[in-house]
């Protein structure tokens, strides 16, 4: 019989740790991801939160803010000019601008902004809305998102830029616009120590997670292996007794004949010897044929498959049979739709099958009854043989058990005879399919590539 591969184990071990690795990877980077981002806009809204408190209140409590309500004061422009100086002097502050309501800059630290008037842009609209709006970002040589970044030093990568709405305490309006852009170092550098952080912690995290895991999935791997090997322990010394069972069940009964025969021929005279030596012959015959059935099971040897005829293979196992049917009174007949389907097969294996086929026909039938054998092709790439019985049948439960080796519902049966053909049949590429009812009989189908 051919030697069947079998597929390759799964590697549970080995694809647990490189799929959880990349998963949890992308997890712990991704959870950094938005922690860190998290963190980074909360701190610079709460940065411009106090931003937006510290100009509301210093422009309110000097009453520079009339200047936003009345800019052509003159005395309440230079008082409102010295204020907002302080505001461009501050720590990290780059620039300074201030918006009137019209979107027009009214001042800068920057002169050439001053009269400029921006109508594109959204967070400046936003802040005339009474919204408090705070971006951070980064400025290349070449890249200005913004016209108002022009004359930002180029040596500045990092900034926070903050608009605050001013509103006017009597009837709470918005009553103009402080712009201030920032290049926060110290807050910059706590924001990265925190980013390290928070990688470091989810980057801990993977590690122990997977570490936790791989231990817990290898020690699972190792339990499953172990149970597996006391499974299959477990069913080879239950086959093993099942076999020696069988096997000494088969042979004891042929073995007391021949004693018996054996011991009655020395009672009878010579000349009547001949008939206790024929029930020897016959009996030890069939501990040859269960022998034979056992080593074909086992053998994993290559048939020599060459191409056949399978309807001159038929009709010589069905004249080899002819004789045992019609000793019970039964008929036996072959049908060929086909004059010839040469498949490559083993011949001896084949006949194996049919053999054991023809003989179960037999047993199961009673005189009278009827078994068909026909041979048909298919398609032009598969020959067909049913080998139709009008026996008893077979129960459900019986069907359902009849391919498991040493199943047999036969007195003096190894029940070999079916699992050994349809390993045979598969061997060859082929398939073996048994229908049967209780009282309709049971017809075996086999399909075989062709050569």
């Amino acid at each position: 019989m051919p030697t069947f591969q079998q597929p390759a184990p799964f590697r549970l071990l080995r694809w647990f740790a490189g799929l959880s690795a990349v998963v949890i990877v992308l997890i712990a980077v991704a959870n950094a991801w938005v922690v860190s981002t998290f963190l980074t806009d909360q701190l610079f809204q709460r940065e411009g939160a106090i931003a937006r408190d510290f100009v509301q209140n210093i422009l309110v409590s000097d009453g520079t803010i009339d200047y936003l309500r009345h800019s052509d004061d003159p005395t309440v422009r230079e008082h409102f000019k010295n204020t907002v100086t302080h505001l461009g002097n501050m720590r990290d502050v780059l620039r300074a601008n201030v918006y009137g309501t019209d979107r027009t800059v009214i001042w800068s630290t920057n002169p050439r902004l001053q009269g400029q008037r921006f109508t594109d842009n959204d967070e400046l609209d936003a802040a005339l809305g009474g919204k408090l709006m705070v971006e951070s970002g980064r400025i290349s040589r070449d890249v200005h998102p913004k016209p108002e970044y022009v004359g930002l030093s180029a040596s500045v990568k990092f900034f926070v830029e903050t608009y605050i709405p001013v509103f006017d305490p009597n009837n709470n309006q918005v009553v103009g616009v402080v712009e201030l852009y920032k290049a926060p170092l110290a807050l910059t550098e706590a924001i990265q120590e925190g980013e390290r952080q928070v990688a470091i912690a989810a980057l801990g995290g993977a590690v122990a997670l997977f570490l936790t895991l791989f231990w817990l999935i290898r020690r699972a791997d190792r339990t499953m292996r172990q149970q597996h090997a006391k499974l299959l322990e477990a069913g080879t010394v239950a086959a093993l007794g099942e076999l020696a069972s069988s096997v000494a069940h088969n042979i004891r009964n042929p073995l007391a004949s021949i004693r018996s025969s054996a011991e009655l021929s020395l009672e009878l005279p010579e000349d009547h010897g001949a008939e206790c030596a024929q029930d020897i012959i016959r009996e030890v015959d069939r501990i040859s044929t269960r022998i034979t059935e056992l080593l074909r099971l086992s053998n994993q040897g290559p048939p020599v498959n060459q191409p056949i005829d399978v309807v001159d293979l038929l009709r010589a196992c069905v004249a080899d049979h002819r004789d045992t049917f019609l000793r019970g009174q039964k008929i036996l007949a072959l049908e060929s739709h086909t004059p010839q389907a040469v498949i490559k097969a083993d011949a001896h294996l084949l006949q194996q099958v049919f053999d054991s086929l023809l003989v179960n026909a037999a047993e199961a039938m009673s005189a009278g009854q009827r078994c068909e054998v026909s041979v048909s092709e298919t398609d032009r790439r598969s020959v067909r043989i049913e080998v139709n019985d009008g026996g008893a049948g077979m129960a459900p439960d019986v069907l359902a058990q009849i391919f498991r080796p040493f199943f047999t519902t036969k007195p003096q049966g190894l029940g070999l005879g079916l699992p050994l053909a349809k390993r045979i049949v598969e061997g060859l590429g082929g398939t073996l399919q048994i229908d049967s009812r209780p009282g309709k009989g049971t017809t075996v189908c086999i399909d075989l590539p062709k050569a």
